[in-house]
């Protein structure tokens, strides 16, 4: 159960023994130009919860301890299970917020939990058609309770022409790279509408190589937003209140 046991002697008064609390766990130092510029979870100086991580106490215990800078107060009643999920969402939702899917067409790739929470926040932002794409079918339909409208298995379908016949030929307004497939992140700016937005979530782990540069990304006049983490805490604050509200 995510609460506090015991709280140091130099703690603000707001925590509390029994206070439910969760842990964000990029921890910043503080002090550095992004710190100072409300872009903590993006500190030059980071560490990261979890041993071995530039901190001592690790996650995978019964007790832990976390110093009150990083601790974030549960606001609502929601259940342990669902403020778990919260530093996950929490990516999505800074994700989808850089993203603007309101009013838009939406192509997630890559249906993963950080994938499947994004389609859920632009269907709760109000995207008028989420494309979804994987290569398992089961990981597909759990998509569709997500929200998704159009499932697309990579294996079996050509992508690029299922955008353009979902998009009457426009191509998509804004895409969720949650792959970290390095051939799927290069294939992402072809997919884009000229004037669309993509923001990058998954981690590919090779370089990246875009064959038709001047086309598929100068001329098209893209917006291209990357993620690390979440804001702190507003995005915490943001994910818990939608999570609330069962959207």
């Amino acid at each position: 159960e995510p609460l506090f046991r015991s709280v140091g002697p130099d703690c603000a008064p707001e925590f509390t023994v029994g206070k439910r609390v969760c842990c964000e766990n990029h921890y910043y130092c503080g002090n550095c130009y992004q710190c100072n510029n409300d872009l903590k979870h993006i500190c030059q100086n980071m560490k990261q919860y979890g041993h071995g991580r530039g901190t001592v106490h690790g996650g995978c215990s019964q007790y832990t301890i976390i110093p009150a800078s990083y601790a974030y107060l549960l606001q609502t009643d929601i259940d342990d299970d669902k403020a778990c999920i919260l530093e996950p969402f929490g990516v999505a939702h800074q994700a989808m917020e850089a993203l603007c899917p309101e009013k838009d067409t939406v192509l997630v790739q890559g249906c993963g939990p950080i994938g499947l929470f994004s389609i859920g926040i632009c269907k709760a932002m109000g995207a008028s058609k989420i494309l979804a794409v994987d290569v398992f079918d089961e990981k597909l339909q759990t998509a569709k309770g997500f929200g998704a409208d159009v499932l697309i298995n990579g294996k079996k379908e050509n992508l690029k022409e299922a955008v353009l016949r979902e998009t009457g030929g426009d191509g998509i307004g804004r895409l969720v790279e949650a792959t970290g497939v390095p051939f799927m992140v290069n294939n992402s700016f072809s997919l884009l509408r000229k004037g669309g937005r993509i923001v990058l979530i998954g981690l590919p782990r090779a370089p990246l190589h875009v064959e038709n540069v001047l086309t598929d990304i100068v001329f098209r006049s893209i917006t291209i937003k990357t993620v690390h983490g979440r804001k702190i805490f507003s995005s915490w604050e943001k994910s818990e209140a939608l999570i609330s509200r069962n959207k």
